[in-house]
């Protein structure tokens, strides 16, 4: 029997209900589905082995895909003999994993002692502005992806974010809608639509 749990409200009888956390795949997410199943398909082919294989695996699909959706999570589970909340307990688990589409840029504003008071809330704020995202969220034109963090360990940088895995420090808000416009610039060149 191949049933799917779903961890949502229970049936009347206090039974979960046969659907994995509504994994259906929405039409939005069709064409990067079968890509994302392709990107499993391939490793494992290419990297026999058991279930050990769980964690390299979902880097490898993050890297292509961008992110874990849940859709993806079943088709992993699926595809190395696990149950969907096996592999879901590792993708939420690890910090490094994400259910959620990820922009091509990740600016993570440092909300440390050092930097919080040198005002990187003002930056926190120009950003989120600028780019018209909440923090946790997608730019529209799924460019940035805007968080904040509790520290960068680049305190004697503060005010400071990091975009990717690069570090700007003594940051103004000024300077952060520069950034802004040199990603957006760098995006265009590299004919990814911008806003």
């Amino acid at each position: 029997m191949n049933e799917r749990m779903h961890w949502g409200p229970a049936g009347g009888d206090g039974a979960p209900s046969h659907e994995f956390y509504g994994s259906e795949v929405r039409a939005d997410e069709e064409e990067g589905a079968a890509e994302a199943r392709q990107v499993v398909d391939d490793y494992l082919s290419q990297n026999p082995g058991g279930k050990e294989r769980l964690i390299s695996l979902l880097h490898r699909v993050q890297e292509e895909v961008g992110y874990l959706p849940f859709h993806i999570q079943e088709y992993v589970a699926a595809s190395l003999g696990l149950s969907p909340i096996q592999v879901y307990g590792v993708v939420s688990f690890y910090h490094f994993f994400t259910t959620t589409p990820r922009g091509r840029f990740q600016l993570k504003v440092c909300m440390g002692t050092a930097c919080f008071v040198r005002r990187a809330e003002a930056l926190l704020d120009t950003i989120s502005e600028t780019l018209d995202v909440e923090v946790g969220g997608i730019s529209a034109d799924r460019l940035f992806n805007l968080d904040q963090v509790r520290c960068i360990g680049a305190c004697g940088l503060a005010p400071a974010l990091m975009l990717g895995d690069e570090v700007h420090g003594m940051l103004t808000p000024a300077r952060v809608r520069n950034l802004v416009r040199k990603l957006r610039k760098q995006a265009a060149e590299d004919g990814q639509p911008t806003k």
